[in-house]
């Protein structure tokens, strides 16, 4: 009777470790980290990188970023594709990057550098690091 009782106890203080360490706060994974199966309107985030975006969101049919505080300055480079690996896909200026240039104006903890697009893949780079990296799940 009491090594039942003091197994049951050994596996209610190790469920409820595992329980309290759990994080359902809603915020974004700590620096660095990527955001696993997070869904935006008709896509899913497949890449995030938390140290240049806070977030990505989607409404009436645009796709928005909410850059760092400290990442504002940058210039972003968005890429276009139909098919994963596919050659990029020229934009409404008849180049293959469409570039949110740096020192934009970007309002602290806004939402900006807003997208419309039919593609299926969108990847936002910074330089030569990709940052967001987006794949349609619907339409």
């Amino acid at each position: 009777m009491k090594i039942r009782l003091l197994l049951t106890g050994l596996i209610f203080s190790c469920t409820s470790t595992l329980l309290l360490a759990s994080d359902d706060s809603g915020a974004p994974p700590a620096t660095g980290e990527s955001i696993a199966r997070k869904t935006v309107g008709p896509f899913e985030v497949i890449e995030i990188d938390m140290d240049f975006l806070q977030d990505v969101s989607y409404r009436t049919d645009r796709i928005y970023l909410k850059r760092q505080v400290d990442r504002r300055t940058e210039a972003v480079t968005l890429r276009v594709s139909m098919l994963p690996g596919e050659a990029y896909r020229k934009w409404f200026n008849g180049e293959y990057d469409l570039i949110s240039p740096a020192n934009a104006g970007h309002e602290p903890n806004g939402w900006t550098d807003w997208v419309e697009t039919t593609a299926n893949y969108v990847e936002y780079w910074v330089g030569d690091k990709k940052v967001l990296h987006l794949k349609r799940i619907s339409s």
